[in-house]
């Protein structure tokens, strides 16, 4: 039995009450009796892991909003999510640029469109996402809509598979070479293919942007080029001699039980000369706070809401929203203390960081 007074703490933000065994990976699509969350594949183990409660580091951290619990949405599954009570069935937000155009329309009440296969289309969502997970930052615009407010410091890196030479430490220059097809997508004279996220990822566009390349001088398979298009962060997908961009925290996750294990018999490499992204192996492995640093390659991942309901001088501030993001509530999403209680801790588990120091807030326009 769980006492009054246990009962009473979960009226704040998070909750963490030792002796409930809770499993450590997310679960797919949950029933939210207040807010919800959809995006980006990098963030979603680790933010549905505190939303639905987690005791990988040994002591039951969720976070809640007084009593009530919150609801994180996978960016891969069925094609459709239902995410209130008898709210419409829409298409599954698939990445940080999908999340975001979900709580575009969910805000203004446009019709949506997921990027999911197979997904219904044109759906009116109006009040149906509150949160959007994203990888990657926005555009600054300080009469915009939203507020991206940080979450917790990633990294960049490549998964690979393959035995040419050199395939374990590949440049900038090389990877740009390779995602344009030039000068025969080759590393070491042995022909390598390159896989990219789907479309709308935030590690797709990321990356693309830390290569210096672009969508148009990439050329997937279906456009006549050499690229092929893939979930992201699934190294199962992997072949002989290719290699695909991988979140640093994803990988961490996958080995020390955090997260779903997608490594296949993929190898992590660095895009950091002379700098490993991870220390560690197994269960142990952590993040390199070194590579993370990297000014190139580490970043800052965010959750995106509403600017208005975060504005205490609205008329649509919602006091609980502020209370979820706040980073001074331990239990909060944006927390980022390592004291086995608090969500800093967990995100450690599942290979993130705290935010650079100094960044902070900003607001960014909908997307269209």
């Amino acid at each position: 039995m769980i006492s009054k007074k246990a009962i009473a703490l979960c009226a704040t933000v998070g909750v963490a009450i030792s002796g409930i065994a809770l499993a450590s990976p997310a679960m797919a699509d949950p029933v939210s009796n207040s807010y919800s969350i959809v995006g980006s594949d990098t963030l979603e183990d680790v933010v549905s892991a505190l939303a639905n409660g987690t005791n990988v580091t040994g002591s039951v951290v969720r976070s809640t909003v007084n009593s009530a619990t919150i609801g994180s949405f996978d960016a891969t599954g069925s094609a459709y999510i239902t995410t209130k009570p008898n709210g419409p069935r829409f298409g599954r937000p698939n990445g940080s640029g999908d999340g975001v155009k979900a709580l575009s329309r969910s805000i203004d009440g446009g019709q949506y469109t997921s990027g999911s296969t197979g997904s219904p289309a044109n759906v009116v969502i109006s009040g149906q996402v509150d949160i959007a997970r994203s990888s990657s930052a926005g555009t600054r615009n300080d009469a915009g809509e939203l507020l991206y407010v940080p979450f917790a410091r990633d990294a960049i890196a490549y998964a690979y598979k393959g035995a040419a030479t050199g395939i374990e430490g590949i440049n900038t220059s090389q990877m740009k070479s390779l995602y344009e097809c030039s000068p025969g997508f080759q590393i070491s004279g042995v022909t390598v293919t390159p896989i990219i996220p789907q479309n709308g990822s935030g590690t797709r566009k990321d990356f693309l942007a830390k290569i210096g390349s672009t969508e148009t001088l990439m050329k997937t398979v279906t456009e006549g080029g050499c690229v092929v298009e893939g979930q992201e962060h699934d190294a199962t997908t992997l072949t002989a001699e290719s290699v695909m961009p991988m979140a640093v925290s994803r990988w961490v996750a996958m080995n020390t039980g955090a997260s779903y294990d997608k490594r296949g018999t993929g190898i992590l490499g660095s895009l950091v000369a002379g700098v490993t992204p991870i220390t560690g192996t197994g269960t142990t492995m952590a993040p390199n706070s070194a590579y993370y640093a990297d000014t190139t390659w580490g970043r800052d991942t965010y959750l995106v809401v509403e600017n208005a309901k975060m504005d205490s001088t609205n008329v649509k501030y919602d006091a609980g929203l502020f209370k979820l993001l706040d980073s001074a509530q331990g239990g909060a999403l944006t927390n980022a203390q390592t004291l086995v209680s608090k969500a800093g801790a967990v995100k450690k588990k599942f290979g993130f960081l705290p935010p650079t120091t100094g960044v902070v807030s900003y607001r960014v326009a909908k997307t269209a």
